[in-house]
């Protein structure tokens, strides 16, 4: 089995950006950069350190993704096969050392790598579940509310919104029981508890 030979590659301005979405592909290829297809396309193992961040703009959630190291890449190269590499569209040119020729990296210096990329890319879905969720409650709370300010008010502590909602819901005018169905349908999107599957069905 050959062994990895791990070295850094000069990237072209502009080939960093994510490469157009490609429906084709596995999952885990579809946030790629554009020297990653191709790179890939040509039968080259490649690694480009990146992360992934959330940015708000204009009420909406854009997922922005940058690389760690603007202008380089990593591409394995156990044949040594400098000459194809370089005819890839996107690659400049090799890092080079002190002797001159392409600077070979040591397999714990990717490891490393590996480990900040995979660290930091899970830090990061752990961040969007916990906005999401977040979101998620504060929509229900927010639907509940509305419910509560709707059907009429007196009901006991014990006596549930469905109950309420279920004695109550045809004596509401067209108008207003239009409203509670457009909540109870939000919050049916939101959570499958059995509450909501029951005040959807009184509706």
């Amino acid at each position: 089995m050959k062994r990895s030979r791990w070295y850094a590659i000069r990237v072209a301005p502009g080939y960093q950006r994510m490469a157009a979405v490609d429906e084709r592909l596995p999952e885990s290829r579809r946030m790629e950069s554009i020297i990653e297809r191709n790179c890939r396309k040509d039968g080259f193992d490649i690694f480009m350190p990146s992360f992934y961040t959330e940015l708000r703009h204009h009420r909406k959630i854009l997922q922005k993704w940058f690389p760690f190291l603007v202008g380089y890449a990593f591409v394995n190269l156990p044949r040594l096969n400098f000459e194809e590499l370089r005819r890839v569209d996107g690659v400049v040119c090799f890092l080079r050392g002190a002797n001159y020729g392409p600077l070979e990296f040591p397999d714990g210096t990717i490891e490393a790598l590996y480990f900040a990329d995979h660290e930091r890319r899970q830090a990061f879905l752990y961040e969007q579940h916990c906005r999401k969720e977040n979101e998620r409650h504060e929509q229900i709370q927010h639907l509940r509310g509305q419910l509560r300010k709707i059907l009429p008010n007196g009901r006991k502590a014990r006596v549930s919104m469905v109950e309420q909602a279920e004695r109550t819901i045809d004596s509401l005018s067209p108008q207003i029981k239009e409203r509670v169905q457009k909540s109870i349908s939000g919050l049916n999107s939101l959570t499958a508890d059995e509450e909501v599957v029951n005040l959807r069905k009184a509706v």
